[in-house]
């Protein structure tokens, strides 16, 4: 459906995009992810044709739409684009608003099309107000809909819901990956939130400085980071400092099974938080020591607890556990640390060789 290749965009001296390549499948939700300026929504201005490459290749289907020498327009290539803004036209209602880009078509066939999406976002009642007298999630819904009407072959979403408070984003999420699942839009997101990316995507591209880190399934970039970047970006991780000595790994939680990295080598241990189980006894896994209660913090449907790591009453090492529901201990008591080896990810040190 869409493909990337080898592309790259500098402005001025800044490399914004460099060297990036993927793929799109037909019907696939693919989330662009990364931190805020690693060149996510470039990415997508390119892709949309706002923004001319100056390496690489964009094509759609077996046409390509961008290179260096050769750019078609935006409004030629059928692609939707929902901004993060929502650039809803305030002096127009939301039926107009809907119908905006529908030219071409029979007044019928617009007034059809513009009364199916509004029935599709639940919104009949609405149809002549004005994108002010909405709230935020209504003009994101009205959003949506303006950029689905004309059956475009991909739909670009630039932060859609990043505006929105917390319970009324969780709930516009569901209902508009429900929408494109339903109807097998193909659609790219931009998000900076690794949960919503898990959450909506089909398959996720994470990004950094412009290039491509890792992609592939939400579970697949959670179970198996490539870099320490990957696994810290999508959740909260322990660092131990290792050394690797024979078949095992010494850190200050003890020793850790080594994962093929060469005898004396220096090396990051991430753990993370769900992986650490605490109780009265050692169980199999792929660590086990006695460690000290430093606090617990209970917040909802998890308890979240310091460790202190040694024999010292105040550690100056510590490692977080995320504990389902209250944890009974207190400051001080003494408690048994096992760490599950699956969520244990080792990678050499940034300035080992």
């Amino acid at each position: 459906m869409l493909k990337l290749e080898n592309l790259s965009l500098r402005f001025d001296d800044d490399q914004i995009i460099r060297d990036v390549s993927f793929e799109v499948a037909d019907g696939e939700l693919v989330c662009l992810l990364g931190p805020s300026g690693c060149g996510k929504t470039t990415t997508l201005r390119l892709i949309a044709g706002f923004e001319k490459p100056e390496a690489g290749t964009i094509s759609l289907g077996d046409q390509i739409v961008s290179s260096a020498s050769h750019a078609i327009a935006p409004q030629k290539r059928d692609v939707g684009f929902l901004f993060q803004d929502y650039a809803l036209f305030p002096h127009l209602t939301v039926a107009e608003n809907i119908a905006y880009g529908l030219s071409g078509r029979t007044k019928q066939q617009v007034k059809d099309r513009t009364a199916e999406m509004l029935r599709q976002i639940r919104m009949q009642d609405h149809a002549y107000k004005y994108p002010h007298e909405l709230s935020g999630g209504e003009q994101q819904r009205v959003a949506l809909a303006r950029a689905r009407a004309p059956r475009p072959s991909l739909l670009l979403l630039d932060e859609p819901f990043s505006g929105l408070d917390t319970s009324l984003r969780a709930k516009l999420r569901r209902e508009t990956r429900d929408v494109l699942k339903d109807r097998g839009v193909t659609a790219i997101m931009v998000t900076h939130d690794p949960e919503e990316a898990m959450l909506m995507a089909d398959r996720i591209i994470l990004m950094r400085d412009g290039r491509v880190v890792q992609t592939g399934t939400p579970e697949e970039l959670y179970t198996g980071p490539i870099d320490a970047f990957a696994a810290e970006f999508f959740c909260e991780v322990n660092h131990l400092d290792g050394i690797v000595d024979g078949d095992w790994i010494k850190t200050d939680a003890g020793r850790i099974p080594n994962q093929n990295h060469p005898d004396g080598m220096e090396v990051d241990v991430l753990i993370r938080p769900e992986a650490v189980t605490l109780g009265s006894e050692a169980f199999d896994k792929a660590l086990s020591q006695e460690v000290r209660v430093c606090s617990v913090d209970y917040a909802g449907g998890a308890s979240h607890i310091r460790l202190g790591l040694g024999d010292d009453l105040e550690p100056t090492t510590h490692i977080h556990a995320r504990y389902p529901g209250p944890f009974r201990a207190v400051t001080g008591d003494r408690v048994q640390l096992n760490i599950d080896q699956a969520q244990t990810f080792i990678f050499p040190k940034q300035d080992n060789t």
